[in-house]
């Protein structure tokens, strides 16, 4: 009979998931201290995962959302392409 090695398989799981919370939140930041404009595609772009991935976590999804109804920063520096939701203030 083989060795049970399902615990390393989990541990494994463990971690991807971890680094991909760890991209998607570090990629959130810092479009938000950037000035980037926050949507589901550009942040799931930015972290390397996917919108759906995005979507089902609810509080990145939240916080995603509440910039959609934040005003338009006021930066003196050159804007980037902005889609239809802007940023606001942290």
């Amino acid at each position: 009979m083989p060795a049970d090695n399902s615990h390393l398989i989990a541990a494994a799981a463990r971690r991807r998931s971890a680094a991909t919370r760890r991209r998607a939140v570090t990629a959130l930041r810092r479009m938000d201290a950037t000035g980037i404009a926050i949507t589901f595609e550009t942040v799931a772009r930015a972290a390397g995962v996917s919108r759906s991935w995005l979507y089902n976590q609810p509080d990145l999804r939240s916080e995603i959302g509440r910039t959609a109804d934040l005003p338009e920063r006021h930066r003196d520096t050159p804007k980037k392409k902005k889609s239809s939701a802007v940023i606001g203030p942290c």
